[in-house]
């Protein structure tokens, strides 16, 4: 095992680069994406530009994959049919927001619509304070006939449960993943102390909610690829690149699918940034073009600008606080 493989999925096109470990060399492909199915196109890729340096697949040690499928999938609003589980009274949180106004003077001020419509959003009592303590029980029959209700009316195949004080104390929120599991078990579920326990309701309930709306897709997509890869006699470590500049496996991907919401972007703006130092040129803007949208990165000595928050699917792109 002697070759790296990478992948980057867009909206128009994949990327193949091929590595040979022990002579640096380097072999690059591209196709274009099938949108019906993408990972046809990065099996089929793969494929090809093996063959043509002919490399089997059991000699190629890491494969690392870039993409923007949950990127597009929130801009475009492909995502599955997603519920809401929320603490009585807080059912608005992802209409309220921020409580800003984008645009002082926009009389026509449109603001994005959240992932799950107010009636797929269900508030359940129960109460955790702000110092962890229960306040009130959850009623897990409430839970039982909230998730029946989604599941059988409104035919949803994921749900995001953010409670109220979860990133203090998660066990209602692990009560209601414990019933789920066993009661719904195709249930997609995604709890928000598990994928974002930070304080803030919105930006909480926000992110788990886009977590839980891609995460169908992101399961289906990696469970194919991982299939076409095995079926092809690849043996190595398979890596999907995130948002912070890492990899993770495709287990931890599969779970926390938002955590790869800009994985292509970045890994774009981390080889810009490898090509300037190596050019000398620490501070630049790296300029990133797909099919779907565009990005950019600050880096300024030699390093990548990071950010805590980021906004995606903007109403107006040059506008903060239009987006998600």
């Amino acid at each position: 095992m002697m070759y790296k493989l990478g992948i980057d999925v867009g909206g128009t096109f994949t990327d193949f680069a091929l590595v040979n470990e022990k002579t640096g060399t380097m072999a690059i492909y591209k196709q274009l994406t099938t949108p019906h199915d993408p990972s046809e196109c990065v099996l089929d890729g793969a494929c090809n530009l093996l063959a043509t340096k002919n490399v089997s697949f059991d000699q190629v040690r890491i494969l690392v994959h870039g993409t923007t499928l949950v990127t597009n999938a929130v801009i475009e609003r492909k995502g599955a049919v997603t519920g809401m589980l929320t603490t009585a009274g807080f059912r608005d949180i992802l209409n309220i927001a921020k409580e800003r106004r984008y645009d002082l003077f926009d009389l026509h001020i449109v603001f994005p619509e959240p992932l799950i419509s107010r009636p797929l959003r269900f508030e359940v009592h129960e109460r955790i304070g702000y110092d962890g303590k229960v306040m009130q029980a959850l009623d897990l029959d409430e839970v039982r006939k909230a998730v029946t209700t989604l599941v059988n009316k409104y035919k949803i195949e994921s749900l995001a449960v953010c409670l109220l004080h979860s990133y203090k104390n998660p066990l209602h929120e692990q009560q209601v993943r414990a019933l789920l599991t066993e009661e719904f078990p195709e249930l997609y579920v995604s709890t928000s102390a598990e994928v974002f326990p930070f304080m803030r309701e919105y930006e909480r309930f926000t992110t788990t909610t886009i977590n839980a709306y891609v995460q169908p897709m992101v399961d289906r997509y990696l469970e194919r690829i991982e299939t076409g890869l095995q079926q092809q006699g690849f043996k190595g470590k398979l890596y999907i690149m995130t948002s912070s500049g890492g990899t993770v496996t495709p287990t931890t991907a599969r779970r926390f699918p938002v955590r790869i919401l800009e994985s292509g972007p970045t890994a774009g703006a981390l080889m810009a940034t490898h090509i300037g130092r190596v050019l000398n040129f620490p501070n630049l803007l790296s300029y990133d073009t797909g099919g779907t949208s565009s990005k950019g990165c600050l880096i300024r000595g030699g390093a990548p600008q990071k950010k805590y928050e980021v906004e995606v699917a903007r109403i107006h792109e040059f506008k903060q606080g239009s987006g998600l």
